[in-house]
């Protein structure tokens, strides 16, 4: 009888066992499973959420504007000059710019041509024209909302070294940034990096090193900026035309990777060509230009042109916009104070560049 019982009591606790480890194993399969499952739900939520992450798009919009010469040129009768216009007008840094500048601050950036030094140097190169302007005159640009200005052009070195160093002193000063002549800047604004490059883009530069520098300017600024606009220098002064050598350097700093050409130097406007999908503006003529107390032609522009970006990366560019001006706020002198143009004088304008642009772009 006790061996009996001794073997039920083995087989009821075998049972039991059993059940244990069934209710055992069962419950370690569901915290397995469930584990499974939340590191599979939080993969597939970390998919979606990056298959849903919105693309961050912004748009910049950059003016451009021709030759700005605050002062005068080395000899230069005094009345009527761009220095006797500030003394009649108080010592006024903002009258300059006053008819334009809400243009300049209701964009993203705005750049110039600074055609001349602002020193207070004596020594200047023996040639017709030598300018210069007082450093003070800094406070013009400031006033008019500029934030970058080209050095690349045949006046910036009028007072040698001692005139550019001066320059880039007070520029600095005033941190406005400058470009050309061996220096390229990188602008911020909204978020994007705008670099910058300039040079004198006459026939005797246009070799094969000069390009080669250029492609790597442009190359390197791409790796740093998340778009790139080159100033140019270039032309035949009053013809309203650009030349050959303008066209080529144009279309190789495209080639290159430059997402934008703007151009200075004729005086007078030229056209604007559509070039594998960026843009060529050839001369933006004069703007505040102190070189000349009555030039015949007193036609100007502001260039803007707007850039769309996704994450920061250039995915579509604008149709220019073009702001029609006159260097002058009357027709009878220049008082270098520029001027947006309207009604019929604006459409004048517009029809003008419209027409010598129809050339270049067929």
């Amino acid at each position: 009888m006790g061996r009996k019982y001794n073997k039920k009591k083995v087989f009821l606790v075998g049972i039991i066992l059993g059940i244990i480890l069934i209710l055992l194993f069962t419950s370690l399969g569901k915290i397995f499973n469930k584990n499974d499952d939340e590191k599979s739900n939080s993969n597939i939520e970390k998919v979606n959420q990056e298959i849903v992450k919105p693309v961050e798009r912004k748009s910049i919009t950059i003016s451009f504007a021709g030759d700005v010469t605050m002062g005068n040129y080395k000899g230069s009768p005094y009345y009527g000059t761009f220095d006797n216009e500030f003394q009649n007008r108080g010592g006024d840094f903002g009258y300059f710019f006053e008819n334009v500048k809400d243009v300049f601050a209701n964009d993203d950036l705005s750049v110039v041509n600074l055609e001349g030094p602002l020193t207070t140097a004596q020594n200047a190169k023996v040639k017709k024209f030598a300018f210069k302007g007082d450093p003070s005159y800094v406070n013009i640009l400031k006033s008019g909302n500029i934030e970058a200005v080209t050095l690349a052009n045949n006046h910036s070195e009028d007072y040698f070294e001692e005139g550019m160093k001066d320059t880039k002193f007070i520029l600095d000063e005033n941190d406005i940034k400058y470009f050309g002549l061996g220096e390229k800047a990188i602008v911020e604004t909204n978020g994007i990096k705008v670099g910058l490059l300039g040079y004198n883009g006459w026939s005797e530069n246009y070799t094969k090193e000069n390009l080669d520098n250029m492609k790597r300017d442009i190359e390197s600024l791409k790796k740093e900026a998340d778009m790139v606009a080159v100033y140019f220098h270039w032309g035949v002064e009053k013809s309203y035309s650009p030349n050959q050598t303008q066209k080529d350097f144009a279309y190789n700093a495209i080639d290159y990777g430059s997402d934008l050409v703007i151009g200075s130097h004729p005086h007078v406007l030229q056209g604007i060509e559509e070039y594998n999908g960026k843009y060529i503006a050839y001369s933006l003529g004069n703007f505040c230009f102190g070189g000349n107390k009555n030039p015949s032609d007193k036609d100007s522009m502001i260039y803007q042109q707007t850039f769309n970006f996704e994450d920061n990366k250039l995915v579509s560019i604008d149709i220019p916009n073009v702001i029609p001006c006159s260097i002058s706020s009357t027709k009878s002198r220049n008082d270098y104070k520029p001027t947006v143009l309207h009604g019929s004088e604006g459409e004048r304008v517009l029809n003008k560049i419209k027409s010598i642009s129809e050339g270049l772009n067929k």
